[in-house]
C-alpha cells in the first residue's frame, strides 16, 4: 500500500472552515487508494490519532509551553492569530514532530505540504521523496493583506516568503486552486508553470441531494420576508465581509432579513445590528442544508483575500442564487448573470430585489450554478485528478480504475 505524508499546522477534524474542508474532502478521497498520514499540531497534552477511515489518520502533535505562549503574545500584538507562523517558527524544535515524521517517511512515497507551513520540519529530511506544495492561497500576499502594518509584521511576512519560495522551488509539484493563484505565485517565485497544476477547491455534491427532489430545487419558507444568508469562519476577510452586511447592505434593503452564520459571528457580535439581521453562530452540518433549503438568496460580499471560496461551491451545490463581489467570485469560472451576479458592494442592495423579483432570474441563477459544480467542482473529481498526476510521476495508483 503506497502511503502518503501530509503535513499542516492545524488539525483538519471536524472539517468546519474552508481550509479543514479541502484537506479532509481531498484525502478522504485519496485514501481509497493511498493509505494518508496527516500530521499537524494540536492543543493536546499527548500525541492523539484520529482515525477518519480505515486508511487516513491524523495525527496531533502536542504544542510545547513556549509554542503557546508565542501564539498569545504575537495574536495580542499583532491584533489576529498567527498560529500557522508560529508553527512555521517552531516546527524543527518540536522533538515529538520530528520522531513523527520519522517514523512514518521511510515507508512514504509523497510527502504533501498542505500550506508552507511545516516545510521546516521536512526540509532536510525528505530526500529522495516526492515533494508536493499543496498552496491554498498565495501565502505571503495573503499574510501582508491581513496582518497588522509595522516592523514586526515586515518581518514575519518576509519569513513567510522566504519559506513558501523555498518549497515552491524545493517541491516536484505544486498545486494551486485557481489560475490567479498560478500567475501569482509565478510572478513572487518564478516558479517553472510545468510543475503547477491547478486543483481548484470543490464541494461534496452528494451532501445536497437531500434538497432536490426529481431533479427540482426543494424550498421550505419560514419567513414572511425573503432571507439572504452569509456563512463564514472568523477568517479576516470574512470577518470584513460580515461587517460590510451590518453597515451597507442590510440597511438598505429593510424588506430582506440577513441571517449570519459562522464563527465569524464571534467577530462581530458587539457591532450594531438593525431588527433585519440575525446571528447564528456556529452550525452543524445538518442545520446548514436546512438553512440552505430556507434561504432564497446567498451573499458574498468580500474585498480581500487569497485562493477561492468553497463557501461559493456550497452555495451553488444548494442551488442558491449567489450575489458576489469580483473578490469572492476569484478564481471561479462563474459568469456574472449566468452562475451568479456579479458587483460591487454599492450594488448589492438593488441585485438582492433584482433577483427576488425576477423568477427567470432566479431560476437561471440556481440551476447553471449547480450544474457548474456538478461539472467542475465535485471533490471525488478533484481528488482523482490529483491522483492521475501522482500516477504519471511514478506511484503506480490505479484510482482511477476503481472510482
Amino acid at each position: 500500500m503506497k502511503s502518503i505524508i501530509v503535513l499542516n499546522d492545524f488539525p483538519m477534524y471536524p472539517p468546519d472552515h474552508g481550509g479543514k474542508l479541502r484537506i479532509y474532502n481531498i484525502y478522504r478521497e485519496l485514501s481509497s487508494e493511498y493509505k494518508i498520514i496527516y500530521i499537524c499540531f494540536g492543543n493536546n497534552k499527548t500525541i492523539l490519532e484520529n482515525k477518519i477511515t480505515e486508511k487516513f489518520i491524523e495525527i496531533r502533535i502536542p504544542k510545547g509551553n513556549v509554542h503557546r505562549c508565542l501564539e498569545w503574545f504575537l495574536g495580542k500584538l499583532l491584533g489576529i492569530a498567527v498560529d500557522d507562523i508560529v508553527a512555521m517558527l517552531l516546527c524543527r524544535s518540536n522533538r515529538n514532530l520530528d520522531r513523527t515524521i520519522g517514523k512514518y517517511l521511510a515507508d512514504c512515497e509523497l510527502v504533501v505540504l498542505s500550506l508552507p507551513y511545516m516545510f521546516p520540519a521536512v526540509k532536510d529530511l525528505s530526500g529522495d521523496k516526492i515533494l508536493v506544495y499543496e498552496s491554498q492561497n498565495v501565502e505571503y500576499s495573503l499574510k501582508k493583506s491581513i496582518l497588522r502594518e509595522g516592523f514586526i509584521r515586515d518581518r514575519l511576512c518576509n519569513h513567510v516568503k522566504d519559506i513558501e519560495g523555498g518549497l515552491a522551488e524545493a517541491c516536484d509539484i505544486l498545486f494551486v486552486t485557481s489560475e490567479l493563484d498560478r500567475d501569482g505565485v509565478k510572478e513572487i517565485y518564478g516558479t517553472d508553470n510545468k510543475k503547477m497544476y491547478i486543483s481548484p477547491n470543490g464541494t461534496d455534491l452528494s451532501a445536497f441531494k437531500s434538497l432536490y427532489r426529481d431533479g427540482k430545487l426543494c424550498k421550505d419558507k419560514i419567513l414572511p420576508i425573503p432571507l439572504a444568508i452569509f456563512i463564514g469562519s472568523g477568517h479576516p476577510p470574512n470577518v470584513e465581509a460580515a461587517k460590510i452586511i451590518l453597515t451597507d447592505i442590510a440597511p438598505k434593503a429593510q424588506d430582506i432579513y440577513f441571517l449570519i452564520c459562522g464563527s465569524v459571528c464571534w467577530m462581530i457580535r458587539d457591532m450594531p445590528k438593525g431588527k433585519n439581521v440575525g446571528l447564528g453562530y456556529m452550525i452543524s452540518d445538518e442545520e446548514k442544508l436546512g438553512l440552505y433549503r430556507a434561504a432564497d438568496i446567498a451573499l458574498n460580499p468580500m474585498l480581500s483575500g487569497s485562493g477561492t471560496n468553497i463557501k461559493m461551491l456550497d452555495y451553488m451545490a444548494a442551488g442558491l442564487p449567489i450575489i458576489t463581489t469580483p473578490v469572492g467570485a476569484r478564481g471561479l469560472d462563474i459568469k456574472d448573470y449566468t452562475h451568479a451576479i456579479i458587483c460591487e458592494i454599492s450594488e448589492f442592495p438593488r441585485a438582492i430585489f433584482e433577483v427576488i423579483k425576477d423568477k427567470d432570474l432566479y431560476i437561471k441563477l440556481s440551476v447553471n450554478g449547480h450544474e457548474l459544480v456538478k461539472e467542475k467542482y465535485d471533490w471525488k473529481n478533484i481528488a482523482k485528478e490529483m491522483a492521475k498526476i501522482y500516477e504519471a510521476i511514478g506511484m503506480g495508483s490505479s484510482f482511477n480504475k476503481t472510482t
